[in-house]
């Protein structure tokens, strides 16, 4: 039996699944393993679980998500595979949270197990987002690793030299 919520007198009924075609934080899931997730997770969590839409695959690309918001009047809301397939652009991020919260809907990231069902959730959120995004810009990327070549990259990193000179 499937739930429905009543609102403005549209039948609401299920999450409609959104999953990428390109590479999620530089790593690439086959749109089979990510429907997988948000399968497994829709069950977990006792969501009605419907179809996901495909990203493109184009950097920069949300034709789907824009298509899957413009189904928020008639879904309960939509399950991300990763919540870092959002923009990078916090504008455009807030402005998708704000639709999705005054549609009513909620905004769910399976791999990651996050929920965005109120304003008081998106501190949190951006949080996450803003962290992840900033790693990159890192000394190193934000990977320190203990093997020789990272040893010898760390010598030519201005921030070891640095930090070197400074001991």
């Amino acid at each position: 039996m499937v739930e429905t919520i009543h609102l403005r007198d549209t039948i609401r009924s299920g999450y409609r699944g959104y999953v990428a075609s390109r590479p999620v934080r530089g790593s690439s899931f086959p749109q089979q393993v990510q429907n997988l997730v948000l399968r497994d997770y829709a069950t977990r969590n006792g969501l009605h679980y419907l179809l996901s839409a495909t990203e493109y695959a184009m950097p920069s690309c949300y034709l789907m998500l824009n298509a899957v918001l413009e189904e928020l009047p008639t879904i309960e809301g939509v399950i991300f595979f990763s919540i870092f397939m959002l923009p990078q652009k916090k504008a455009r991020r807030l402005e998708i949270f704000d639709r999705v919260l005054a549609a009513g809907c909620e905004l769910h990231a399976a791999l990651e197990n996050v929920v965005l069902r109120g304003h008081e959730d998106v501190p949190s959120l951006e949080d996450l987002l803003e962290v992840a995004f900033a790693l990159p810009r890192l000394p190193m990327g934000g990977r320190y690793e203990k093997d020789e070549a990272s040893a010898q990259e760390r010598v030519r990193d201005p921030f070891w030299s640095a930090l070197a000179s400074a001991l």
